[in-house]
């Protein structure tokens, strides 16, 4: 009795395959279905089909690219390729993979079960062959790293075959896995970041895999997908006190770095402590997630160990909590005061720290209430957040996608900042040092695209609260006047100088000399040309 695996990325076709025909009678015991070839080759993997069905175009992997890896781990597998297309190309791609049959759609019943029924005899021959043994051997081969791999994932990750020390050197042995003295694990977790999806998060961490695999250091140690989120090296083989294993995890460091640069993702590597029993690697593995965790602390790009860890949390810990509301309540104090707080935010977030079990939905929840509290007392004062920072939804949603300590930190003393600011200038009336500023900016940078931003990241203020600010003291906007000055400057060049039109327009800040153009004839009611030829 034979195992079939159909492979098809449109819903009803495969549902039809799999239901609308009696495979029992035609000697199939086990019907499996994938919805495209990366999950056909995922399921070939743990299924071991004897016959393959499948599409040739699919998203994410074709049939044919499914059918060449598959071929790697399962050498005797027959496949049947489906297409709405008859095309010479696509039959010579086929006959590359060996592939049985061809055959267009829509598929034909009968045409179908015709070549089932030739394929199963033929694997009948194949299995009662002489060579049977060396087939089951060859095979075994083929999957040996894939077992290997799933072997020791199963013993790290879940701990589940670590209870019977000698069954598990016994097993560990069969499956040629040479592995003596001491052994280490390092965690590799990735943030590739929202902008990618699953088939793209899988191909990068195959492309990482693969260079972690080309180490020259890589005699001791073994990499592992760590159920697609990550990557974990065991070490083994180490001897106690040897710096080896200072130069692997080094090496995996400045590879992982290199890597990040390269295709611009963060990382974060967690190593455990050094253990002499094979059977303790679950323990191990969860010393490296614990340190990992530790990136909501410091942030994605670290290599952190756990002995250092436990140390520095040792280090941390007070005989006395201190109370959080009561930090948070100091710094939106210091904030109306106009004062700086730089310090206050940083005991808070100490004070948060304090508790190790805190999650990061609990630290964002916290600064949402600090901004909260802060937002009401600026309401009492009669200031809102958008006339100094940003609005209120913003800055809550900022916070949200915040996904480290750090990351939040930055955002969040930005905007303090930023209020503290326009409550020391309120208080001490420095509006008309602003308004100077501004004015100096615009009397010197006005032949440069200049912005509310640009001048905000000047002066060190909103945009929002400049654009409101200017306007109550000049009784003009920014832009308003900048169109004025580059006009009258503009006016100066044409009678003047000898410069075309064109060039006065970028000295003055207009790179295309049509808008400068429009702009002129809508302040002057002539063209430059026309202004030129009368004042000249």
């Amino acid at each position: 009795m034979a195992k079939l695996l159909i492979v098809e990325d449109n819903d009803f076709e495969r549902n039809a395959l799999q239901n609308y025909i009696d495979w029992d009678i035609l000697g199939i015991r086990q019907v499996e279905t994938a919805f495209n070839g990366l999950d056909g080759l995922d399921k070939a993997l743990t299924f071991m089909p004897d016959i393959i069905i499948s599409d040739m175009k699919m998203p994410g992997m074709s049939g044919i690219e499914m059918a060449k890896n598959v071929i790697r781990f399962c050498p005797d597998v027959k496949f049947i390729f489906s297409s709405g297309h008859e095309e010479v190309s696509l039959i010579q791609e086929a006959m590359e993979v060996r592939a049985y049959s061809y055959l267009i759609k829509p598929l034909k019943q009968e045409e179908l079960i015709s070549i089932i029924k030739k394929i199963t005899s033929i694997l009948v021959d194949e299995k009662l062959s002489s060579l049977e043994n060396n087939k089951i051997i060859a095979q075994f081969q083929n999957n040996l790293p894939f077992l290997q791999s799933r072997f020791l994932e199963e013993l790290i990750v879940s701990g589940k075959s670590a209870n019977d020390t000698k069954a598990l050197s016994v097993q560990a042995n069969d499956l040629k896995l040479r592995m003596i003295g001491m052994y280490k694990l390092a965690l590799i977790e990735f943030d590739f970041g929202a902008d990618t999806d699953l088939f793209q998060n899988t191909d990068l961490l195959n492309v990482i895999l693969f260079r972690l695999e080309g180490l020259n250091s890589n005699k001791n140690v073994i990499f592992l997908k760590n159920s697609g989120k990550g990557i974990i090296a065991l070490l083994h083989t180490l001897v106690q006190g040897e710096e080896k294993d200072a130069r692997i995890i080094n090496d995996i460091e400045q590879e992982i770095k290199a890597l990040s640069n390269e295709y611009n993702y963060k990382y974060m590597i967690g190593v455990s402590g050094q253990f002499a029993n094979f059977a303790e690697l679950n323990a191990a593995y969860k010393q490296a997630v614990m340190v990992t965790s530790r990136k909501i602390e410091l942030g994605y790009g670290h290599i952190v160990f756990y002995s250092e860890s436990t140390e520095a949390l040792s280090a941390s810990m007070e005989p006395e909590p201190k109370d959080i509301k009561a930090a948070i309540s100091r710094v939106t104090d210091l904030v109306c005061e106009g004062e700086s707080c730089e310090d206050e935010l940083n005991q808070l977030v100490n004070v948060i720290l304090l508790d190790s079990n805190k999650k990061m939905d609990d630290i964002q929840s916290l600064f949402i209430f600090l901004f909260s509290n802060l937002s009401m007392q600026m309401a009492g004062l009669g200031e809102r957040f958008e006339k100094m920072a940003e609005e209120e939804i913003h800055i809550f949603k900022n916070i949200i996608n915040s996904k480290t300590i750090p990351e939040l930190i930055l955002y969040t003393s930005k905007i303090l900042y930023s209020i503290s600011s326009y409550m020391d200038r309120k208080k001490l009336n420095k509006d008309d040092y602003i308004i100077k500023e501004i004015l100096n900016i615009l009397n010197h940078d006005y032949s440069k695209p200049i912005t509310l931003t640009y001048i905000s990241d000047r002066v060190y203020l909103s945009p929002n609260y400049l654009r409101i600010l200017f306007k109550e003291k000049m009784n003009i906007s920014i832009q308003e006047y900048l169109t004025n000055l580059r006009i009258c400057k503009a006016k100066e060049l044409l009678q003047q100088t000898k410069y075309k039109v064109h060039e006065i327009g970028e000295m003055v800040g207009y790179e295309n000399s049509t808008y400068f153009n429009i702009v002129f004839k809508n302040y002057i009611q002539m063209t430059p040309k026309e202004y030129r030829k009368k004042f000249r």
